[in-house]
This record gives structure tokens, sequence and C-alpha cells, in this order.
């Protein structure tokens, strides 16, 4: 049978155009994948944050006076007028030692004192005659100046057991230990019948009608603070379900801690009346009076790495060909724990990749996680000029 050459010919070219639609169709999946390849990376703007921000530092709550008592005397305790917890009055018996050795000391002193008294007049009667008897050649000068001597002596003796008699006295009253100010006692160190030494701290006591509140600023902040006597703080507690109260500055450092580089700041309040607020409390202290600075770029911290030459670097993204590019900026302190000061580089509308920027290369085509709005904050800079914050 012989065969058609014009069925043959079209049969070719079919096959031919089948083949290419084929190979096409097999191109354009073979693109597809290379999209869905492209690493997602998040793009945001820079911000512009203001300065003046309310800043949060922990602190405890102590009294205002914390006082550690001791005898100034030796001696056994007999009595014990105070208990923690208590209070007591300024001048108010808290505990007392056994006097009976002081008393005695006081009798003995005052009979040597009545002695020496009598002797210091005999002596100065004594002295007296020798005077007058000098006066009129009847003694010789060597007589005079003994007797003159003597009475002088007598009279230094007196003072001497009058100066002892007066300590004897003080000791007499230090045996009983006494409440230096209002306030309440805090601690008992010692029991009925001890002995006790001098110095040995058997007591503490507080004063809480006012409350003080210590805080340690680090060094990046206090400078943004204004530090006036009076100038007020929010005080926040937890433990009274963040009841709020007022603080003001007392004190502070003007010297940081060597180890923690912080300086110490004290507030101080008046005590609520109801004595919900306690010693040994922690609390929050709200700073809003900081230094008034104009605004400051940010940009998050995941967002910045650095090049071979140890330069802070950031990639921009390009929004109409996808890919991204390495940008030098200047980066000042951090703002937050998560955010950090640009202080110049950037203009401000650019959109930055803020997360996985370890995997970024130059030229790099990536597909942003969302397309965000336009930063409309910095419509002041000019197209082109750099921040200079």
């Amino acid at each position: 049978m012989r065969r058609n050459p014009c069925k043959i010919l079209a049969l070719c070219l079919g096959t031919f155009i089948t083949m290419a639609l084929l190979s096409c169709s097999g191109g354009e999946e073979t693109s597809e994948p290379d999209a869905a390849k492209r690493r997602r990376v998040p793009v945001a703007n820079p911000q512009l944050m203001n300065s003046q921000t309310a800043h949060n530092y922990p602190g405890e709550i102590k009294a205002w006076r914390e006082t550690s008592l001791s005898f100034r005397v030796d001696g056994p305790l007999i009595d014990i007028a105070k208990k923690p917890g208590e209070s007591a009055l300024q001048g108010e018996l808290l505990m007392q030692l056994d006097p009976r050795d002081y008393r005695d000391r006081i009798r003995i002193l005052e009979a040597e004192l009545d002695g020496a008294l009598a002797r210091a007049n005999k002596a100065s009667q004594d002295f007296t005659r020798a005077k007058q008897l000098f006066e009129k050649d009847v003694i010789a000068k060597a007589d005079y100046d003994l007797a003159r001597s003597s009475s002088s002596s007598a009279s230094a003796v007196v003072k001497n057991i009058r100066a002892q008699l007066s300590v004897a006295k003080h000791q007499l009253k230090d045996t009983s230990l006494r409440a230096p100010y209002d306030g309440i006692i805090t601690a008992q160190l010692a029991e009925n019948h001890e002995m006790i030494r001098a110095g040995q701290v058997v007591m503490r006591m507080h004063d809480v009608s006012t409350l003080e509140i210590n805080t340690n600023i680090p060094e990046n902040d206090i400078g943004l603070l204004v530090l006036q006597k009076g100038s007020k703080a929010v005080l926040k507690v937890p433990s009274l379900r963040n009841h709020l109260f007022t603080a003001a500055l007392k004190e502070w450092s003007t010297e940081a801690d060597k180890t923690t580089r912080t300086y110490k700041v004290t507030f101080s309040l008046q005590a609520p009346e109801d004595g919900s607020l306690l010693p040994g409390m922690t609390a929050e202290i709200t700073l809003q009076n900081l230094k008034a600075r104009k605004p400051v770029m940010t940009v998050p911290l995941d967002a910045v790495t650095a090049d071979r030459e140890g330069n802070s670097v950031i990639w921009l993204y390009d929004e109409e060909s996808g890919v991204v590019a390495s940008k030098k900026i200047i980066t000042g302190e951090m703002y937050d724990d998560k955010k950090i000061i640009v202080n110049g580089g950037l203009v401000g509308n650019e959109l930055i990749v803020t997360g996985g920027v370890h995997f970024l290369v130059e030229g790099m085509q990536v597909e942003p996680l969302k397309s965000p709005a336009r930063n409309t904050q910095y419509s002041e800079y000019p197209n082109g000029q750099e921040n200079t914050l």
C-alpha cells in the first residue's frame, strides 16, 4: 500500500508541535519552584521614638530609721520591758541591767569625796595661816611653798573624785536601755538573766512613720534624669495588687557602684495610716521626669549585624527588584532591650530587613513577609538626606 506523503508530513509536524509545547510547559514548571525557594524575611521601616518615656526600676521598701541597740556597760539582764512588734515612745524603758554594783560604786565615791573635801578644807586653812605667817617673816619660804602645794593637791583630789562620781552616775543611768525615738521593736537578741557585755547588740527597732525606697539606676539612664530633691515618682507595690503611691526624691549617689555600674537613688514617702506598706516589700519606681530630648531613630536590634571591618550594617530591601543590599550605619546606645538608636546612615523611609540578616548576601532576592505601610513620621527629612540626629 502506498503511503500518502502529505499525511506523513502532517503527522511529523504535529509531533514536533506537541514536543515544543511540552518543552515550554516543563520550563514553566521549573521556574515556579525557584520563586518558592526565595527566602522570606520580615521587613519594616525605622521608627522615630520619643526619648522622653517612662522608665521603671525595681526597689525595696525600708524604714527611714533602723537602729541596733546595745548597752554601754556590762551587767546581768534583769528585765525586758518591750517585746518585738510592740511600739515604744522616745525615752521609754526597753531593757534593764542589774544596777546594784553601779549604785555601790556611787556610794563609795561619795564617801571618798566627803573625805577629800575635809582634807582639802584643812589644807586650804593651813595655807591661809602659812601665807599670813610668811608675810610677817615668821616661817621660811619652804614651809610656805609646802602649804600651798598641799592645798592645791587636795583640791585636785576633790576634782578627780567628783569626775569619777559623774562617770559612775552615767554608768548607773546606762543600765537602763531606752528608746532613742518613737518606733517599733523588730528583734530581741538577748534573754533575761544573761550576762550582757558593753556594745553587745541586744535589740533592734525602726521608725516606719516615713518609708524609703532604694533603687539602682544604670549609668545609661542616670544622665537622662532630672535629679532634684522633692521630684515625684510613682511607686507600684506588687504585693498590694499593684497599688500606686507617690514618692519624692530624697537623695542620690554621684559615684557609680564599682561592680554593678549603677547609681543608688533614694525616694521617701509618708507611711499610709492603714499600715499596709511595710519594710521589706518589693516595689517598682516609675520615673517620668526625663530630660526632654529630640526624637531618635531606632531599628530592631536583630536588624543590625557587622561587616568584616566591624562596622554596623543593616540590610535594605528594594521593593521594585526584590533584592537586598547592605548599608553601613552609625549606631548609638540601646533604646531598650529590643531596639538600638541609629545616629546616622538612614533617612528613615527605607525598608530594612528585621530578621535573619546573617543569611543574606548582596543582591539576594527575597520575599517580604508582608508589605508594611510607609513610615510617614520622617516627612521632615528631604529625600536622600541622611539622619543626623
